[in-house]
């Protein structure tokens, strides 16, 4: 963009966040208040951005102004969810996650790369147990909840509008192409948690530690399944959503890191204090990133589809190691 003016230059990165010229010029009319000549002019270049305008769009669309100005600086920004929104119920969470995945779903051609140490947030969500105990463990030891601090974990301390926001999440997720790259530890995080809490006395109903490793165990199963297929699809059912490809590497340790890859616009997400998590459009961060997931992936083996030998033995390393969980917590409910 060297050589072009700073209105000229936020409009081109503007741009390429909408899927039509059309549809950036309605949203222009509604943020400075002004009808569709006035905003054409704007984009055009035939009238000038205010200071204020100026600010107003770059605080709204997140955009970085140094970096149009200073483009060969190292300087990079990140937006931060736990600063836009202050966790002070599960439900304020997911409305921060819900606001992105919308925002995905109405991009065009879109796909998720997502490399994981733990089990994509999404997939607890095909049930209720599994992201109930998720959730009670963030809000005792990330957002300092009182009720989750000082109350036992039981199945019923989430509240059903939580609940229903999850699967909304899930639903939004399962309609979102992507490439995962998982790891023999993807389920430690988990069943490390359940131990801990079982060990603590944090469970109300102690036996309620053997529901969570079985829904886990239910977890293991069903991504069995959809990578057998390459699609995504709900538990019990066959209707295939959108394709899933699987892969397998033990060589990286990473954040979470998600990138949004689509003709019309790209994004990098990665995890900062789990499940917060932080937000890039720079253009350099997502140039990098997309050269780090080709690497990657250049060296991952596939699980998907066609791989049923990989595929068997990497499920089957899962299953035992919630095997090994499971018998551990029977021997310290029975003691």
């Amino acid at each position: 963009m060297t050589g072009k003016g700073l209105q000229d230059q936020l409009f081109e990165v503007l741009l390429g966040r909408f899927s039509s010229k059309r549809d950036m010029v309605q949203d222009l009319m509604d943020l400075l208040n002004c009808g569709s000549d006035a905003a054409y002019r704007r984009v055009r270049g035939q009238s000038v951005l205010t200071p204020a305008e100026l600010a107003l769009l770059a605080r709204h669309y997140n955009i970085s102004l140094d970096r149009l100005v200073f483009e060969q600086t190292n300087k990079v920004l990140f937006t931060f969810n736990a600063f836009n929104r202050t966790v002070t119920c599960f439900d304020d969470y997911f409305d921060g996650i819900l606001d992105h995945l919308a925002k995905l779903r109405r991009i065009p051609e879109v796909r998720i790369y997502y490399s994981s140490l733990e089990i994509p947030i999404f997939y607890y969500c095909f049930f209720p147990e599994l992201i109930s105990f998720k959730l009670y463990v963030w809000g005792r030891a990330i957002w300092d909840l009182s009720f989750t601090r000082d109350l036992p974990f039981s199945f019923d301390l989430i509240s059903p509008s939580a609940l229903a926001k999850a699967g909304q999440m899930l639903e939004f997720y399962l309609q979102l192409p992507s490439t995962e790259l998982w790891s023999l530890n993807i389920l430690d995080n988990t069943l490390n948690q359940i131990d801990y809490h079982l060990n603590s006395g944090t469970f109300k109903n102690p036996s309620d530690a053997l529901v969570l490793i079985d829904r886990v165990n239910d977890l293991v199963n069903h991504m069995r399944s959809m990578a057998t297929s390459g699609y995504k699809h709900h538990v019990g059912h066959s209707e295939e959503l959108s394709e899933i490809r699987l892969l397998h590497n033990e060589m990286i340790y990473t954040n979470n890191t998600i990138m949004v890859q689509s003709p019309y616009a790209k994004g990098v997400f990665t995890t900062f204090g789990n499940p917060n998590f932080l937000f890039s459009d720079d253009e350099r961060i997502i140039e990098y990133t997309e050269q780090w997931f080709k690497r990657v992936i250049a060296k991952s083996h596939p699980l998907s589809l066609g791989s049923e030998k990989s595929r068997n033995w990497f499920f089957h390393q899962l299953n035992e190691r919630v095997s090994r969980t499971q018998a551990k917590v029977r021997t310290l409910i029975a003691i």
